[in-house]
């Protein structure tokens, strides 16, 4: 049996599971042991060792956890903390107690079966040997599940970051075409006032209403408050249908405009529209 064993366990660590396989054979019978990697890296380690089933049952082991623990818990009412909280520690002992005491002898049913499977398949040892050493041995499943979940996280920090600058610069672009659209309104408006010593009520005679930017929905007049506000269309929650205002005063024969706004953040804010300014 050593000959199939050092086939189907490949040169890594080979003494040692040798030892450990050695000691089940002579008990007759599978036994607790240590296992550091199964306890350290579980699902790496059962990937490395060509466990695909195992791995695939400890991988999704705990949304089918949850989900009875869900179900139990919905049935058990009042109890849900206490069946929960069991159903926590049962699963920590599994996986951090359970897992590596007896994974040796896991991995031990795991290569006697495949060894059992090749020898039925052919009577020639030398074959034997060859098809256990292709199908035992390790694998880079884990180092390339590390290094696919390793980029995965790195691209997720990156657009984490990169989202929301590149959103709240949008943000800020469209800001600033509704500072332009309402700069024209309020020299229309001075015009306006310059004629009529009074503020319109209206800016449908002004010529770039009917070319508004993307970004602007409406432009609206309110000459009792003295006020023009530019409706934001579109560039996400931060200013979609919230408004940029401009406030007249009058100083002397002129009109004074204040840009300013109650819903929008400053950090989106054109530099002069900022009440922090």
């Amino acid at each position: 049996m050593e000959e199939y064993y050092r086939a189907v366990l490949g040169p890594k660590n080979q003494d040692y599971y040798l030892d450990q396989f050695s000691r089940f054979d002579d008990e007759r019978k599978l036994g607790p042991s240590w296992n550091w990697s199964a306890f350290l890296v579980t699902f790496y380690w059962l990937l490395y060792r060509k466990m695909w089933r195992n791995a695939a049952i400890y991988f999704l082991l705990p949304c089918v956890l949850w989900i009875l623990l869900w179900v139990v818990g919905a049935v058990a009412g009042s109890l849900v903390g206490i069946v929960g909280s069991l159903g926590y520690f049962a699963y920590v002992i599994a996986v951090l107690v359970a897992m590596p005491m007896y994974a040796n002898a896991l991995y031990y049913q795991h290569c006697t079966k495949m060894i059992e499977t090749v020898r039925a398949t052919t009577p020639d040892m030398q074959q034997q040997l060859k098809e256990l050493a292709g199908k035992g041995g390790t694998s880079r499943a884990a180092y390339n599940f590390a290094v696919g979940v390793a980029v995965v996280a790195v691209i997720g920090a990156l657009a984490a970051i990169a989202i929301p600058a590149y959103q709240d610069s949008a943000a800020r672009a469209r800001m600033t075409e509704a500072l332009t659209v309402g700069k024209a309104a309020t020299e229309y408006a001075d015009d306006y006032f310059n004629q009529y010593r009074s503020i319109p009520s209206n800016l449908e005679a002004a010529d770039f209403m009917s070319s508004l930017p993307p970004s602007v929905k409406e432009v609206s007049v309110d000459n009792q408050a003295g006020a023009i506000t530019i409706t934001m269309k579109g560039g996400g929650k931060a200013i979609e249908d919230k408004s940029l205002k401009f406030v007249a005063a009058i100083a002397g024969d002129h009109l004074r405009w204040t840009c300013m706004s109650e819903q929008i953040q400053d950090r989106y804010l054109p530099q002069e529209c900022r009440q922090g300014r």
